[in-house]
């Protein structure tokens, strides 16, 4: 069957880069259709896409990029299919906890890693924790806006190797802390030079990822939508540290 199906062309936002390779893995099982993914900073894939190129399905790590391609009408059903959290990834000597997350933070020898806003949605959602921190601290969310490093995510990231992200940034000593999605940072919670932070309460922004098809995408791309949304779609996701929209088993 698949000899005669043109594969569906996925462009996904690169923090899926572990959840989507296992959903593709398990829709090719149940239908043998095929799959192509490219990875890469959702902001920039969606200016890829309004430059012409061709998809067939675009997860993104926020609503915003799908609903601007369905009003640009180069994609439709934009659907939240998951959500993360963003949390802190640091040095284990620093000793940030939640409660202290403020007084170190405010630290100006302390180097604040995030991703790259507009390129790349964890960089907007880190920009967002410093709004909120400016709105209850008047003048201090400015002041970490102009002193974060914008080490990742960007069209311009050359600093950070392939596959490399706020642990590697950390332990070579480019950042002391990095604002990082919980879903990568779990993945190095064993690592004892390193200590994974939740941010207060007040500060933690939604988290909501977007999906969306090529407007008059065919049915095969319809098909692996839905089992993004399906249940075990939205297992596998769980297993890879996202918050399902959907209800599954414990």
């Amino acid at each position: 069957m698949s000899a005669f199906i043109d594969p569906i062309c996925v462009l996904s936002a690169g923090s899926l880069r572990h959840a989507f390779p296992a959903i593709i893995a398990a829709f090719g099982l149940g239908t043998n259709i095929p799959v192509t993914l490219s990875l890469g900073p959702a902001g920039v894939l969606r200016e890829r896409i309004e430059a012409g190129e061709y998809f067939d399905l675009y997860a993104s790590a926020n609503m915003a990029h799908p609903r601007r391609l369905n009003d640009l009408n180069l994609a439709a059903d934009a659907v939240c299919f998951a959500r993360n959290r963003l949390c802190v990834l640091a040095r284990s000597d620093l000793e940030l906890t939640t409660d202290n997350f403020i007084d170190v933070i405010a630290n100006p020898a302390v180097k604040i890693g995030t991703s790259t806003p507009g390129d790349d949605p964890s960089g907007d959602y880190a920009f967002e924790v410093f709004d909120r921190i400016e709105a209850a601290h008047p003048g201090l969310g400015k002041l970490l806006k102009s002193r974060a490093l914008q080490l990742v995510g960007g069209r311009n990231s050359p600093l950070t190797p392939p596959g490399k992200g706020g642990g590697w940034l950390i332990t070579e000593g480019h950042a002391d802390l990095f604002l990082s999605y919980h879903s990568n940072a779990r993945l190095l919670r064993d690592d004892p030079a390193l200590s994974i932070v939740a941010l207060p309460t007040a500060f933690s922004p939604a988290v909501e990822y977007g999906l969306a098809t090529r407007l008059g995408a065919n049915s095969e791309t319809q098909q692996l939508a839905k089992f993004v949304l399906s249940k075990p779609g939205q297992i596998i996701l769980a297993m890879h540290g996202f918050e399902p929209v959907r209800s599954i088993p414990a």
